[in-house]
């Protein structure tokens, strides 16, 4: 099972990112700031990193230039529905950024892309009876 850790100071969009996430059999961990983030990740090995772009304190830029340090292998998407976004952002941190969604998503789009992303379908585990 593929671990995403899903980071957004709106608990809305984290929790609707996380249930369905977790609808489609992924383990999935919420923080609300990047500072949040840095710390789940010392207990947590995400296979994938989604952060929203514009957070209080730092940006999601910055978080995934640092999560590139911290876990170089987790793939790392930004989301954000700002156009204005790399005329905000250092290019030192638009390469620690592996891929970009925009706001608002479409939820097949979005789960199609991560599964592609992680190297195959990795469907949800079958439903119990």
């Amino acid at each position: 099972m593929a671990k995403i850790l899903i980071v957004d100071d709106e608990v809305q969009v984290a929790s609707a990112l996380r249930r369905l996430f977790r609808r489609e059999g992924f383990a999935v961990e919420v923080a609300l700031n990047g500072e949040e983030a840095l710390q789940k990740l010392s207990t947590f090995d995400p296979d994938l990193v989604i952060s929203d772009f514009r957070m209080k304190g730092m940006n999601g830029a910055e978080l995934l230039e640092r999560v590139l340090r911290v876990a170089p292998r987790a793939v790392r998407i930004l989301l954000s529905g700002h156009a204005d976004l790399w005329s905000t952002s250092p290019s030192s941190s638009a390469q620690a950024v592996s891929h970009f969604i925009s706001k608002p998503w479409d939820d097949d789009h979005l789960v199609s892309r991560v599964r592609s992303l992680l190297g195959g379908p990795q469907e949800p585990s079958p439903s119990s009876p």
